[in-house]
């Protein structure tokens, strides 16, 4: 079956294939990797490369294969990064499940999101498995390893700045610094390739292309929600600030303790996770492979020796984003009530109730820590 997934995930790719054309563009010495709309007038194409120019150079091994194959491997590296993310989630949990049974239980009620992003082919499962890389890193006292991966993660999602600023608010302030540096490299080091003019010019598109996707449809972040109210830009935007600003108020009291236990930070690394397609200016139906994580920590310490009287709220959050990302979806069948389904699913509300459980199981958690 994962063989078949990934032929076809290999043949009906959508992300994936920009990316390669980004790459086959770099090896044959063409480095206008940004649409040309992007820096002046014209219509700005809405599918295209939107990440730094460093990480276009990251996939040219990719370029030099033929697409298929190369699409393949990229699905075949992601499976790896699954079972990676899953091994150090099981760890950090302590669970006497087994980490088998954790992961299966969590692709099955991530399911929805799981199989979009896979067959989309886009890179943000490998962004959420560098953020995973970096907190376990970082929980080991290392320092370039982590500020390594997260950098990373930085260039190409641009929302995992968020785990920076946890590092920030944990006083991990070595490793928010060479994240910086990291971040500053991976800035100017195509100049070496492409020049410093061309360098600054993909960075200017970058930039522009990034903001650009702001304003596109499919998002489904808080801010997407606000959208809807058919408010302006600015007051949404406000709006949206506001209500980034007052929930990270609420967050950041209701965590303030640091915690000891691995199973607690890896509460709070959650909680960041979560944040991240909340708080996101942009955040689409895909980017929600992301509950794999908060997910298979909350069954793990579910099936562990932990007494959670907030298993019913965490029960509530499990069945509310398997429905919203897997379920319901299977009964909008036929095109018209799937487009019908995609514009109004409420996305947002499942990450919403994961997000108030995790913060609730972290804080009583932690009341029993000896600080």
């Amino acid at each position: 079956m994962l063989l078949g997934f990934g032929i076809y995930c290999a043949t009906h790719s959508v992300d994936f294939p920009v990316y390669h054309r980004a790459a086959a563009q770099i090896v044959r010495g063409d480095y206008e990797i940004y649409p040309t709309a992007v820096y002046g007038a014209g219509v700005v194409p809405p599918h295209g490369f939107r990440y730094a120019p460093a990480i276009a150079f990251l996939f040219v091994p990719f370029g030099l294969l033929p697409l298929e194959a190369a699409t393949f491997l990229f699905f075949t590296l992601k499976v790896g990064a699954v079972v990676y993310v899953g091994s150090v989630v099981a760890r950090h949990a302590g669970s006497s499940t087994s980490t088998r049974t954790l992961m299966l239980a969590s692709l099955l009620l991530a399911a929805g999101y799981v199989l979009e992003e896979f067959r989309y082919g886009n890179f943000h499962f490998f962004s959420i498995a560098l953020m995973v890389f970096a907190f376990d890193s970082a929980g080991s006292g290392r320092v370039v390893r982590p500020a390594v991966a997260l950098g990373l993660a930085i260039a190409t999602k641009l929302t995992p700045v968020l785990l920076l600023a946890y590092f920030a608010w944990r006083r991990r302030f070595a490793l928010c610094a060479v994240t910086l540096v990291v971040l500053s490299i991976i800035a100017i080091l195509p100049a070496f390739v492409v020049g410093h003019r061309m360098n600054t010019h993909l960075l200017v598109g970058f930039a522009k292309y990034a903001l650009q996707k702001i304003d596109e449809g499919d998002n489904y972040s808080v801010r997407g929600l606000i959208l809807h109210t058919g408010l302006s830009s600015g007051a949404v935007t406000w709006v949206w600030l506001l209500t980034v600003l007052a929930g990270t108020v609420v967050v950041v009291v209701a965590l303030w303790p640091e915690p000891v236990a691995p199973a607690n930070r890896l509460l709070e690394f959650c909680v960041v996770v979560i944040a991240m397609l909340l708080a996101s200016p942009h955040t689409q139906r895909r980017y929600f492979i992301a509950v794999f994580v908060p997910m298979m920590a909350l069954l793990a310490l579910m099936g562990g020796d932990w007494d959670l009287p907030e298993a019913g709220l965490i029960r509530v959050a499990l069945a509310m984003t398997a429905a919203i990302g897997t379920v319901l979806p299977l009964l909008f069948a036929g095109r018209r009530l799937a487009m019908l389904y995609q514009a109004y699913s409420p996305h947002f509300l499942g990450a919403i109730v994961m997000l108030v459980a995790l913060v609730r199981v972290a804080m009583r958690m932690k009341s029993t820590e000896p600080f």
